[in-house]
């Protein structure tokens, strides 16, 4: 009997020596049987829902072109498994194999007939879904230990170790500290106005190693929103582990796996505070921003290429004061033959006319005064927040103590103390970081409430102008500059030439940058 052999494995976590075992098998029992060799035909790291095209399943399609052309009497496998785990696909290499004459005859199953295919292949297909079903459930209770049951995320390293039975427990994690201060620099810089293009140049140019060792790009810092992944969205840097975020499907006409995004709803969270990387102010901080641009066109999203652009207004038809030329500003309106007002400023007197404005309305005392409010009120809620968060987390660590003491009298009489080994070692874990976050909290510094207060705010109204200056002014005093405008209003002068600026203040953005609260940033 003319014999063709197919072999197959799925994935690239399996050995190749798969396909030579189960080969090597098929051509055993075709020399038991007195079957003649044809031809053999392979797939390798291919799933058997794959679909049976050339660039699905190359060796399953070249096999059935084989026993198209004629020649072959039976095709040999190991189990019907190997030739599909998709009942579609089952059903249509039988019915060309019975097309040209050929039988089916498996080392498990035999002789393969209509019955015993039908059922085989619902059993192929049912046990892939079953797979899936328990690779989930695996995922779920290695989240309930704290354990990550995907990769490693960019900014941690595996930390995996031995249990009371010698054996490893795998999915542990510890931060890595040189890349973790790559984490918190990202969310720095885009809480203070970066892109994340611009975060990227800047990572690459100085040579950063990306998540993959390669280089940065803006996907990989801004990630997708649906499928919530990216550095900026990744929640493990805020102490949260995730999974179910995402399930994968098989598009029934290429068979390619498509990823979903899941319901958060369907979402598995497990808080892990001991991975933060993240400080908690921050990581809200950049969340809100990405919140706000959530929906809005790119060109809407941009940071600003000058720090006044975007702010200026005309006085007289009210459009967009922009860039005339590399030196100039004047109305956009104006250029197009829409307005009348065809004054200009130079960009340095541009300037310096709105940051007088500014310094001149934050040290209004009216301002000044209420500044004073804000500190003390902001003062005294931190206070409070310290102090109900000291009272949690000392509950916290004397109910680990106590918990402790009790475990140890108990291993001291107990016989199987496996289970009371790995529960006082998870109190052990509980005490040592409630003590840590007390010890961090014993090192913020209590906010003194001082008659110097009011020179310490005009000391910042300074600091922040001289900022403007700096190399590093678009980190972090450009964002808080252009935050504290609410608009700029350009009028023509009296006189022939020249135009008279006017600056509105958002009381508000002055109140945060006097109290150290983020400030939302504005866009160009």
């Amino acid at each position: 009997m003319r014999t063709v052999i197919y072999a197959r494995f799925s994935s690239r976590l399996q050995d190749d020596s798969s396909i030579e075992q189960q080969v090597s098998m098929c051509r055993e029992r075709a020399e038991r049987e007195g079957w003649e060799i044809v031809d053999v035909f392979a797939d390798y790291a291919i799933s058997g829902k794959a679909g049976l095209g050339e660039h699905q399943r190359p060796g399953m399609s070249a096999m059935l072109a084989r026993v198209g052309a004629g020649g072959v009497d039976q095709v040999l496998a190991e189990s019907t498994d190997r030739i599909a785990r998709h009942q579609g696909d089952d059903f249509t290499v039988r019915e060309l194999l019975d097309h040209g004459g050929v039988r089916l005859f498996t080392l498990m199953e035999g002789l393969v007939d209509e019955i015993t295919g039908t059922f085989k292949g619902l059993m192929n297909a049912r046990f892939r879904k079953d797979l899936g079903a328990r690779i989930k459930r695996g995922q779920r209770g290695m989240v309930a230990q704290g354990r990550a049951p995907a990769g490693i995320a960019f900014g941690y390293r595996m930390a995996n170790k031995i249990d009371a039975r010698g054996l490893p427990v795998r999915g542990l994690r510890e931060i890595d500290p040189e890349q973790a201060l790559t984490v918190v620099r990202i969310f720095t810089e885009y809480a203070a106005g970066l892109s994340p293009h611009r975060i990227a140049e800047r990572l690459n140019a100085e040579n950063v190693p990306g998540p993959r060792g390669t280089g940065w790009t803006e996907s990989t810092i801004r990630g997708d929103r649906k499928r919530q992944n990216g550095i900026l969205a990744n929640r493990l840097y805020n102490g949260e582990l995730i999974v179910n975020r995402t399930s994968k499907l098989t598009d029934p006409r290429t068979r390619k796996t498509v990823i979903r995004a899941n319901p958060e709803s369907d979402w598995i969270i497990q808080p892990v505070p001991e991975l933060r990387i993240v400080p908690a102010v921050l990581w809200d901080q950049v969340q809100a921003m990405r919140e706000e641009t959530r929906g809005a066109p790119m060109q809407y999203q941009r940071r600003p290429k000058h720090i006044l652009s975007g702010l200026g207004r005309c006085g007289v038809c009210g459009g967009p004061w922009t860039r005339k030329d590399q030196h100039h500003w004047s109305c956009g309106r104006q250029r197009d033959g829409r307005c009348s007002n065809a004054r200009k400023i130079s960009t340095g007197r541009y300037e310096a006319e709105v940051i007088r404005a500014v310094q001149d309305q934050l040290l209004d005392p009216d301002l000044v005064a209420a500044y004073l409010r804000e500190y003390h009120r902001e003062s005294a809620r931190r206070a409070g927040d310290v102090a109900r968060e000291r009272a949690a987390l000392e509950r916290r660590l004397n109910e680990a103590t106590r918990k402790i003491a009790r475990l140890v009298e108990v291993v001291a009489t107990a016989g199987d103390i496996e289970e009371i080994v790995v529960a006082l070692r998870t109190a052990r874990q509980e005490r040592d970081r409630c003590a840590a976050e007390l010890a961090h909290l014993d090192a913020i510094p209590v906010i003194a409430l001082h008659p110097g207060l009011a020179d310490d705010y005009r000391r910042q109204v300074m600091e922040l102008s001289e900022a403007l200056n700096s190399p590093e002014a678009e980190l972090e005093a450009v964002p808080k500059f252009r935050a504290l405008i609410d608009s700029i209003t350009l009028t023509p002068s009296q006189g022939e030439r020249g135009v008279d600026v006017a600056v509105t203040s958002r009381l508000d953005a002055i109140l945060r940058l006097a109290t150290n609260q983020p400030i939302a940033i504005r866009a160009a």
